[in-house]
């Protein structure tokens, strides 16, 4: 039991601890190196655990106390883990119970998480011999204070055991690395990276120095340097990028006020306030920008931890075989079963621009990784390409690497590991590590744009349908090169304050001359930069069923060979950008788009293209009649498609044109107030929805309110009045996760439809104190609302931009009938958190709108709602 003076002296030493801990904490607000504050921090706890040690055994030479991990390497984090072992080698360990006991809990006040494990000497070596958690810890371990004796005989036995046991250290440590990669998600650009356990992560920098102690007990990085493995400016990058990332996590650590190593959206915000990149009342532009900087940095300095230890790791564990063949590539290169090396380290810096190039050709003819010694000569040489203008030759070996797919997007990886790819292309160096802050890319600009090209590489691979008809399309392609280069360089003109497909097209222009291309496949790069993103808005958001959308994305696009090339740039875009941002719905409103512009494409002139719609038109509707005869009678065919719009039939598919005169016969006939079809798409992800009503006012608005209340997801509705009054409306909705709604949801949604309809249930109540849910804790994304009176004939298009919720589309659509304004047609697209909806409308006497006061009116409330919601 404690006396009175030993609770005293317990707390003064930590009244000291704690008063010290703040100081540092200070410090680190105040700019100091994170590298200090983790060795300062350490030897406080030292110190403190002295102390308490001091206090807790009445004798300390009966026990070793050594501290492991990385509070044994001196380099405790705010909110690490203190790990400590008290070892001993007498047989009463009962004579020690009272003071591990007291010690322990003494440990426990410092309000951290305590690894806490009393061993003899023997148990400690046999769990090292079998835990490699157990034996890493260990060798890191240092004597803090006891009997040093008792550690020294512990440390001489281990350095036996795992110098035995080192191949096996070393296996088991490079699987353990492999593991972990794959459960933090296997790339250094997650948008939510583990900064300790990911790819790039501070646990890449300790693997390495575990290794290299167990084959050399080396005491620390400097030692690689020494033995030429790494240039000395290689050591102060890693180093540098070390003390960053411990920055981080320490500021993480305070925020949290727990060991939390996942850098989340909500805690990326929290943290660039804290170090100093945005200030605390940043808005919602600063904050964005802020964030995008401080995660740069983060991701150029994870790839530089990476990078590094991932040559110094070849370097330590690749062997040399004595039968292996030696096959000369060239005068200055030599290739083996594995590996490309040098013949002479001399001849190839002789002319290390050209054998730079050259190696990286090799690389991808031959899919063979650099020895360590080239690696090193690339390393060193690298800089004498910066800023070099190149010659024929150079231009030659560049066009070479560019001109097919195969290896192509790994063999553009390693050229940036060696910042190769920087000094060839600076604007691609520019967008090292860009961080896209949209919830949407899951990758960063340039591994986004290598990732668009795997996905062309891996079009031969054909394990879906959509493979299949995209693959087909690229065979069609006759210079696939230009293609490869169009994908590599869409995104070129991200992170500046412009237009990124206007400055990318000018950006793509200088750097295609740069190689010596001719003007001619200059442009077609340029052109396909510059509208790579027109198929997918056109798809996405406008109606592919109005000719006239169709005759301008013709205009522009002007022969199939482009439309070919940016049909397959679309969809290696799109698949690049992460899971889940594509999908099956997405990928048929493209191919509908794609087939329609061929059509147009081989048509003669517009007049014969002119000719060829009112032809399609005039036979749509004699194939309407037949249809609608053999359905309904001779009778109702004809008084039906006198109710319909010439708009209507020209935009709407034939079968669906069916289903719906079908849905509205029986309306008229049984003289009901509505009908409906329901159609359940499990493998596309939504449920089809068909209704048609009459004497109902507004019923688009009713119909979107009320799959609001059910918190159903609408993804796309069409709404067209008959020339009698009657609606017909189609909607596409899912839930919130993007699953086809099932029957019995749509039964309540029915239900309480035929309720309202019926004035059982009053809508206003449904939709008064509607719970909209949460909002993300993150930057909100682009929020705009710009209007369009050009590209439809009869409607007013607005598109939105902004943060999604369920609801947001019926509170728009509410906005809209405030002013007379009626809705003929939504195409709503998600991206990540944001969304990006196109709303057709028209005013009660279906006529375009073009007061431009009322535009405004209805273009500032919806922006309002988009803001504050």
């Amino acid at each position: 039991m404690e006396t009175a003076l030993e609770v005293n002296k317990k707390q003064h030493i930590l009244d000291n601890y704690n008063k010290a801990k703040k100081e540092l904490i200070a410090k680190h607000y105040a700019g100091e190196s994170a590298l200090t504050i983790v060795k300062e921090l350490s030897d406080l706890t030292d110190q403190t655990i002295k102390e308490f040690a001091r206090i807790s055994f009445p004798n300390l030479n009966e026990i070793s106390i050594i501290v492991l991990g990385g509070y044994g390497r001196r380099e405790l984090c705010f909110k690490s883990d203190i790990d400590i072992s008290i070892v001993y080698d007498t047989e009463d360990i009962e004579s020690l119970k009272v003071g591990i006991e007291n010690f322990y809990y003494c440990l426990l006040d410092l309000k951290c998480d305590i690894g806490f494990s009393p061993r003899n000497i023997k148990t400690f070596l046999d769990l090292s011999k079998e835990d490699l958690t157990v034996a890493t810890a260990l060798l890191q371990g240092r004597f803090l204070c006891g009997n040093e004796d008792i550690y020294k005989t512990l440390s001489e036995k281990f350095k036996k055991l795992i110098r035995s046991k080192r191949k096996a250290y070393i296996e088991a440590t490079l699987k353990a690395r492999k593991v972990r990669y794959s459960n933090t998600g296997s790339s250094i650009y997650l948008m939510e990276p583990h900064v300790k356990e990911g790819e790039g992560g501070l646990r890449d920098f300790h693997e390495v120095f575990w290794i290299a102690k167990v084959l050399d007990d080396v005491n620390d990085y400097r030692y690689f340097v020494e033995k030429n493995i790494i240039l000395e400016e290689e050591y102060i990058e890693l180093m540098n990028a070390y003390d960053f990332l411990l920055r981080i996590r320490n500021q993480m650590h305070l925020l949290c006020n727990k060991k939390c190593d996942v850098l989340t959206f909500a805690l990326q915000e929290e943290v660039a306030k804290k170090i100093g990149y945005a200030p605390e009342n940043a808005d919602y532009e600063a904050l964005r920008d802020s964030v995008e900087r401080m995660m740069k940095l983060y991701y150029l300095n994870a790839r530089s931890i990476n990078n590094i230890t991932n040559r110094i790791l070849k370097n330590l564990t690749e062997s040399e075989s004595p039968y292996e063949e030696y096959i000369p590539i060239d005068d200055v290169f030599i290739r083996t079963s594995s590996e490309i090396d040098v013949l002479n380290s001399k001849k190839f810096e002789k002319e290390p621009e050209k054998n730079i190039l050259k190696a990286f050709k090799y690389f991808k003819k031959y899919g063979l990784n650099f020895s360590s010694n080239l690696e090193y000569l690339l390393r060193k040489n690298e800089r004498f390409l910066k800023g070099k203008k190149l010659s024929d030759d150079l231009k030659e070996i560049v066009r070479e690497i560019f001109s097919s797919i195969n290896n192509l997007p790994k063999t553009l990886k390693r050229m940036q590991d060696f910042y190769v790819l920087d000094d060839l292309i600076p604007e691609f160096g520019f967008q090292r590590c860009h961080f896209q802050y949209d919830h949407y890319h899951k990758y960063t600009t340039d591994a986004h744009a290598i990732k668009a090209l795997e996905e062309l590489e891996n079009l031969p691979k054909i394990d879906s349908f959509q493979k299949i008809k995209i693959f087909e399309i690229y065979k069609e392609i006759q210079r696939k090169d230009l293609l490869i280069w169009a994908i590599f360089l869409h995104d070129i003109g991200k992170g500046h304050k412009a237009d990124h497909s206007v400055l990318g097209a000018e950006m793509a222009r200088d750097i295609l001359d740069r190689f010596g291309y001719p003007l001619k496949d200059i442009e077609t790069v340029s052109f396909l930069v510059r509208h790579h993103l027109d198929m997918a808005h056109i798809s996405q958001r406008r109606n592919l069923h109005e000719p006239r959308v169709i005759e301008d994305f013709v205009k522009v696009i002007k022969n199939k060979e482009l439309l070919n090339m940016l049909t397959v740039l679309t969809w290696c875009d799109a698949n690049a950008v992460g899971s889940g941002a594509w999908n099956d719905w997405k990928f048929a409103l493209l191919m509908e788009l794609y087939n329609k512009a061929s059509e147009y494409l081989e048509s003669s002139s517009i007049e014969d293209l002119e000719a060829q719609i009112q032809k399609r038109f005039e036979d749509k509707k004699r194939k309407l009649l037949e249809l609608l005869t053999l359905e309904l009678s001779k009778e109702k065919a004809e008084f039906h498609l006198n109710r319909l719009s010439d708009y209507y039939i020209l935009s709407t598919p034939l079968q669906d044109i069916v289903k719906h005169i079908k849905l509205e016969d029986k309306l008229i006939e049984e003289n009901l107030t509505l009908t409906t079809t329901f159609e359940k798409n499990i493998g596309a992800g939504y449920s089809d929805v068909v209704i048609a009503v009459k004497n109902i006012e507004n019923p688009l608005l009713i119909i979107t309110g009320i799959l609001t209340y059910l918190n159903i997801n609408i993804l796309t509705v069409y709404s067209f009045e008959r020339k009698d009054g009657i609606y017909l409306i189609e909607t596409q909705i899912s839930t919130s996760s993007l699953e086809a709604i099932d029957e019995q949801k749509f039964e309540k949604f029915l239900n309480l439809l035929l309720k309202v309809v019926n004035g059982e249930e009053k809508f206003e109540n449904l939709t008064r104190k509607r719970d909209r849910g949460f909002r993300a804790s993150t930057v909100p994304p682009p929020t705009f609302v710009k209007i369009d009176n050009e590209m439809s004939e009869n409607y007013t298009i607005f598109d939105i931009s902004g943060e999604d919720r369920v609801g947001l589309l019926f509170d728009i659509i509410k906005i809209f009938s405030k002013y007379d304004l009626y809705v003929h047609m939504v195409k709503a697209s998600t991206q990540g958190l944001r969304v990006r909806d196109a709303f057709y409308i028209r005013t009660k006497n279906k006529e375009k709108v073009y007061d431009k006061e009322l535009l405004e009116k209805v273009q500032n409330e919806i922006l309002e709602l988009l803001k504050n919601g």
